[in-house]
């Protein structure tokens, strides 16, 4: 059931190449990935993991709302992280010539069926 929201939401944001739904302790619960040269999505779903946890307490620290979203842009790919309660996220790696917004915004449409499922 999580593949298949995942494949749709990789399969129409133009460059997309992978998305996961994940616990903060960088459990994957359902991933789609496509084959992509020399970079290894899950470990990099793991490893944004341990840095949104930190972004996390931070915000807690500061007290500046609930954390929402996490945008991170190299120079290859963008990973957006949407935040789905306190327990979950979901990430979805585009290519950098690919469409961010179009991404955030089917995140954003999402996260509720996520949120509903995980219930």
């Amino acid at each position: 059931m999580f593949a298949k929201m995942l494949q749709e939401i990789v399969e129409k944001t133009s460059g997309g190449v992978g998305a996961v739904l994940m616990g903060y302790d960088g459990i994957a619960i359902d991933q789609y990935f496509q084959p992509v040269d020399d970079v290894d999505l899950q470990l990099v779903s793991v490893e944004y993991a341990n840095i949104l946890k930190e972004i996390r307490k931070t915000i807690d620290v500061l007290g500046t709302g609930a954390m929402e979203e996490v945008a991170i842009r190299t120079s290859r790919f963008y990973v957006i992280l949407r935040a789905l309660g306190p327990e979950y996220f979901v990430a979805l790696t585009v290519r950098s010539d690919g469409n961010f917004g179009k991404g955030r915004y089917l995140l954003m449409k999402e996260a509720p069926r996520f949120l509903d499922a995980l219930q």
